[in-house]
């Protein structure tokens, strides 16, 4: 399906609940801002993040998914493709 499908899964409500469990302001949080790199997620964290994903849009991302969440693009794309299955 076309990246416009993703509309399901609103990037800027995704990007709030990722601001407010990091606890960082909101434009701190951008589309290809490094989660690690640029926002010191560690992998607890990172684990928490998911967590949260999971109770908000109803899906199960997997421990090794967990890894692959780097940016809140690709982070937007996995729920997308996730909430679109269900």
């Amino acid at each position: 399906m076309p990246d416009n499908q993703t509309a399901d899964v609103n990037l800027e409500e995704l990007r709030a609940l990722i601001a407010e469990e990091l606890e960082l302001p909101l434009e701190e949080v951008t589309d290809q801002a490094d989660l690690k790199n640029d926002l010191d997620v560690d992998s607890l964290t990172a684990m928490e993040v998911a967590v949260q994903l999971e109770k908000k849009y109803r899906i199960k991302i997997d421990e090794e998914e967990i890894a692959s969440l780097t940016t809140l693009e690709i982070i937007h794309q996995l729920v997308a493709a996730k909430v679109e299955k269900t």
